[in-house]
């Protein structure tokens, strides 16, 4: 890029557009004509066909050319200021009228459209009195004004041309931001931007250059013209994205350990063991690991499966070639009801070779496997850490603890992370930082993630999907209950009794643990803003807690002489521990619970969910939940209850999970109904600031093809010395967290 490019590239807003540019920095942040140029329309509006006043269609979209030969303002009764003007086209006359709060308003749009002057206006025409008239009609200026709509052809060209709406705050209408984008459009002529996309991609892709395509999103003269300018910059976005995480991918350093078959091993006398037959999409997705493991480039694997898909025991043969190799299989899990319940799993399917603390129970050779969370007791925790220093070879599951400084890890070989979306990635590259080399890792999610989404938010990650499920699992019918229904809510307790006396066990979910929180620490429930009904509703009713959901429970008839338990999150570990147990045994036969229990809880004989206040949970959680019943041979009943009222938001997305169980389908619903997250960063929640026009469900095609074209690019050119537009493109895009997360590689 030429220094005359960067200069205008990155020249002050301000110096060019003085005011108006103060206006964009402080309203949007925007401080460089480049910036500018890259907050794109909104929407379009199309102007409609220019037409004499004598063929006007009421109601539909038009435009005419007219001569304002009146002028009047006043204030209306209601207290609003009002600008009405009387129009002319050589023929007849109409009205335009426009109003505004402020009389500051209504006499700067009076100074802008004056008696004598001619104009293009453009609106939906109706009758008012007698009179044609336009209510707040969108105008421009015209380079020729004859007022014959038959023969104006610059006028005709003018209103087909498709008028671009950008987000407006307030001081700074959509009109400005046009004027401002117009001055720098001009200068780009003589000082074009370097365009970050080759132009062997963009022949290719049959992509517009760069400055055409500015040309055509900001002032295009038909609608293809936008559309085109759009299909390029949305490729663009994609393609950027793209490049950067194949430079993370390309610069890991290949030294991980070499991870063999060894035969006779631990992995092969586990795996001829188990109780089941793998899946054919496990053997598969064992088999690529297996290559992968085997080499000394580091493996970096999402794994995801829908709940209940078998991604356990992919993950334990995983971590038992690291043993076999002499090293270390660690696990992470976002909570510790999570870790008691995959360290009771690992235990089970490792069998007799399982040494749970590092002791033999049977003697003989065995797998060690410890646990680490934050509040297990002392003695137990020494144990784990000093594996953990010395590097014995065994299998840790832990907490964030694992995170924590007092853990030296020395020989890790596989590291699992078990619902990646709790963790974040610095927390993820903690664990792989050992002086033996780089681990192998391998992160699961029974969150179902659109492959667009997977090639984004992980795209520094393979990704590989474990399809089906394995063979016994039972179905799990989900219905809707209106709390304002009775009988229903009473049948629900009635149904719950009837399962508990046939020997299962029942979950109630409740958003909030005390009365007064809004939430179990790091849930976020949903509030729906642009739904008023739901919002008025969720003010006024207090959120299901599981204090009082107990207490109310205990009172009812149809559950007399029936124990009921807790569980949330301000519980001690050995509490947790206790209430699990009591629950899985049949003490407690239901289990009034927090979110804690939303993933990796596994208890065959539960085959009844009832989830309280429903409509506050996202399609994500409500899926993960819906998946601890029916785990089992016995089919299971999942109940949500909700008090939203028909055709909002709240409601809409309730009957959309009770229409389907196919996680991947509800995922690409929750996806239109929320913003992306931040790609790059830690957070996974929305961020309007991480795509800008990419659709990640739309664009799924150009998303892989800029994947793949990205790919090749980095393999040529891993430090894009040939590509600096591309380079400078990415440090322009990637904010400072990005950026660090594709620096640490």
């Amino acid at each position: 890029m030429s220094d005359k490019t960067n200069s205008l590239a990155g020249e002050s807003l301000k110096k060019i557009l003085g005011r108006a540019g103060g206006k964009l920095e402080k309203k949007f942040g925007i401080e460089t004509p480049l910036e500018l140029l890259y907050f794109f329309p909104r929407r379009y509006h199309e102007l409609g066909e220019l037409t004499a006043f004598s063929g006007l269609i009421l109601g539909e979209e038009q435009s005419v050319i007219a001569q304002i030969s009146d002028s009047s303002r006043r204030r209306t009764r209601g207290g609003k200021w009002m600008l009405s003007l009387q129009l002319s086209d050589g023929e007849g006359l109409m009205d335009a009228v426009f109003w505004a709060k402020s009389q500051h308003l209504i006499n700067w749009m009076s100074s802008q459209l004056q008696v004598g002057q001619t104009k293009l206006f453009s609106g939906r025409p109706s009758m008012y009195r007698g009179r044609l008239q336009l209510s707040h009609p969108s105008y421009q200026e015209v380079e020729d004004e004859n007022l014959d709509a038959t023969s104006n052809q610059a006028a005709k060209m003018q209103a087909q041309r498709p008028e671009p709406i950008y987000p407006a705050k307030a001081g700074l209408p959509t009109w400005t931001t046009q004027k401002a984008i117009a001055v720098v459009l001009e200068l780009l002529k003589s000082q074009p931007f370097d365009d970050p996309l080759p132009a062997d991609i963009r022949a290719e892709q049959g992509l517009l250059e760069l400055n055409t395509a500015l040309e055509q999103i900001h002032r295009p003269q038909t609608r293809e013209q936008y559309e085109a300018a759009r299909q390029r910059f949305r490729y663009e976005e994609a393609f950027v994205l793209q490049a950067a995480l194949a430079q993370r991918r390309q610069v890991l350093a290949e030294d991980a350990p070499i991870l063999q078959a060894v035969p006779g091993g631990f992995t092969e006398q586990v795996a001829s063991a188990l109780p089941f037959t793998l899946t054919d999409s496990q053997q598969q997705a064992l088999t690529d690991i297996d290559q992968r493991i085997a080499s000394a480039r580091p493996m970096n694997l999402l794994l995801q499966g829908d709940v209940g898909s078998g991604k356990t025991v992919v993950s334990l043969l995983a971590m038992l070639r690291a043993v076999d190799g002499g090293r270390q299989g660690i696990f992470m899990a976002p909570t510790e009801v999570l870790v008691q319940q995959h360290f009771a799993t690992l235990t089970n399917l490792l069998g007799e070779l399982a040494q749970p603390g590092g002791f033999s129970l049977r003697g003989g050779q065995g797998v060690p496997i410890y646990r680490l969370t934050s509040s297990m007791p002392a003695a137990e925790k020494r144990r784990t850490l000093e594996a953990l220093k010395t590097g014995q070879p065994a299998l840790i599951v832990g907490t964030h603890a694992l995170l924590s400084k007092r853990v030296i890890l020395t020989s890790p070989g596989v590291v699992v992370i078990d619902e990646q979306h709790k963790f974040g990635v610095r927390q993820r590259d903690r664990l792989r930082q050992a002086e033996s080399g780089t681990p192998h890792l391998l992160v699961m999610t029974a969150t179902p993630i659109p492959r667009s989404v997977a090639m984004t938010s992980f795209g520094d990650l393979d990704y590989m999907t474990l399809q089906g499920m394995p063979p016994g699992r039972a179905k799990v019918e989900t219905f809707r209950v209106d709390t304002a229904n009775q009988s229903w809510t009473a049948r629900t307790w009635q149904r719950a009794a009837e399962e508990i006396k046939a020997g299962h066990q029942v979950f109630v979910v409740c958003p909030a643990i005390k009365p007064g929180m809004q939430s179990e620490e790091g849930v976020t429930l949903i509030e729906d803003e642009d739904d008023a009904q739901a919002s008025v509703a969720a003010e006024k009713e207090p959120l299901a807690n599981v204090y009082d959901t107990v207490s109310q429970l205990r009172t009812l008839p149809a559950l007399a002489g029936i124990e009921i338990g807790m569980l949330h999150g301000q519980m001690d570990a050995e509490e947790k521990d206790r209430a699990m147990a009591d629950f899985i045994s049949g003490k407690t036969p239901l289990l009034v619970s927090t979110t804690v229990i939303e993933v990796g809880v596994d208890v065959s004989q539960a085959t009844m969910m009832v989830i309280l206040d429903a409509d506050r949970f996202g399609l994500a959680q409500l899926h993960q939940l819906r998946g601890r019943v029916g785990r089992g041979k016995f089919a299971g009943i999942c109940l949500v209850w909700s008090g939203a009222q028909p055709d909002t938001l709240a409601s809409n997305r309730l009957d959309a999970f009770t229409k389907t169980t196919d996680g991947f389908e509800l995922a690409a619903i929750d996806l239109r109904l929320r913003e992306s997250g931040n790609i790059l960063g830690d957070s996974q929640s929305g961020r309007a600031s991480s795509l800008k026009i990419l659709d990640l469900l739309a664009d799924e095609d150009a998303i892989s093809q800029a994947r793949k074209d990205a790919k090749r690019l980095v393999e040529a050119d891993p430090q894009l010395k040939q590509h600096p537009g591309l380079h400078q493109a990415i440090s322009r895009r990637i904010s400072e967290e990005e950026r660090e997360f594709l620096e640490r590689g």
